[in-house]
């Protein structure tokens, strides 16, 4: 009951609705119809399935620059456009937001990585929104294989502020505040996402592959799971929970995002809930 059949060619044929640019709409109805459906979906699913594609989240990149370990993941190819099995995309998002979800019950941090204009002031904004640390600047190398010199520097960039709103660097001649205050500067860009980082996240979600190939290698030594949202272009062994997605439309971005943003959400009732049930069971009386 509410199980409804969707197969390959029935999944082309609802793309073909949501892509209005001419070049990538000659994806052959005959070819879709007569595809044999291979999906049971349930109506939730066929329902994510559809908000999948209204969000963009199938395109891929160019066929040209695809990478053979991202074949298994693509679903078509017309006109040169890879368009990406959403049937996939939505096993490895369920897979992602799991692992985030059990992290944050276990009392752990995520550290969200976008550095790319057109995803990361909504990296930045889910981060905030869920006091959790973020990096949307040019990630530093080191930032987790040798965290314990970043926690140094983020420890002074803490100080010299502490020191700023204190008054202690009224001390100081004027030149030397100029180049205190060049200092926070520098020191606020690249360390305020951060700042209450005081140990190694225990996940790590990048929304590009591209520039965040350096945060996945570095996770991957830390030996901290990560999540990334992985185009028809990268490679997806660089992380442990790929997502094959449309790393570049910030509309598809978003949808990820709150996905995972839920399972944080959802994670610290759970956390708060195994609290209470510690609690409780602390009060009772002993058992004789």
């Amino acid at each position: 009951m509410g199980l409804k059949v969707l197969g390959k060619g029935c999944i082309i044929i609802e793309l073909r609705k949501h892509m209005t640019n001419p070049v990538e709409t000659d994806i052959s109805l005959d070819e879709a119809k007569s595809a044999e459906p291979e999906v049971v979906l349930t109506p939730a699913e066929e329902a994510m399935l559809k908000t999948m594609i209204e969000h963009n989240v199938f395109y891929g990149h160019s066929k040209s620059r695809t990478n053979p370990k991202m074949r298994p993941f693509v679903l078509s190819a017309k006109s040169g456009v890879q368009i990406v099995d959403l049937m996939k995309t939505m096993s490895q998002l369920d897979k992602a937001v799991a692992m985030v979800k059990d992290k944050v019950r276990l009392g752990g941090s995520v550290l969200f990585v976008g550095t790319t204009p057109a995803t990361k002031f909504i990296v930045k904004e889910t981060a905030q929104r869920l006091q959790m640390p973020y990096v949307t600047t040019r990630w530093l190398g080191g930032t987790l294989t040798n965290f314990k010199t970043i926690l140094t520097r983020i420890n002074h960039f803490k100080k010299l502020e502490e020191d700023k709103v204190a008054g202690r660097l009224q001390k100081y001649t004027k030149k030397e505040r100029v180049m205190i205050d060049v200092e926070l500067s520098k020191l606020d860009r690249f360390f305020r996402g951060i700042v209450g980082l005081d140990k190694l996240p225990s996940a790590v979600v990048i929304t590009e592959l591209g520039d965040g190939e350096i945060a996945a290698r570095e996770a991957k030594l830390t030996k901290i799971p990560a999540v990334a949202f992985v185009n028809t272009n990268r490679d997806p062994d660089l992380v442990k929970y790929p997502i094959a997605s449309n790393d570049r439309n910030s509309k598809s971005v978003a949808f990820l995002l709150s996905h995972i943003e839920k399972a944080v959400v959802e994670g610290r009732v759970a956390k708060e809930a195994d609290a209470a049930k510690l609690a409780e069971k602390a009060k009772a009386p002993a058992v004789k």
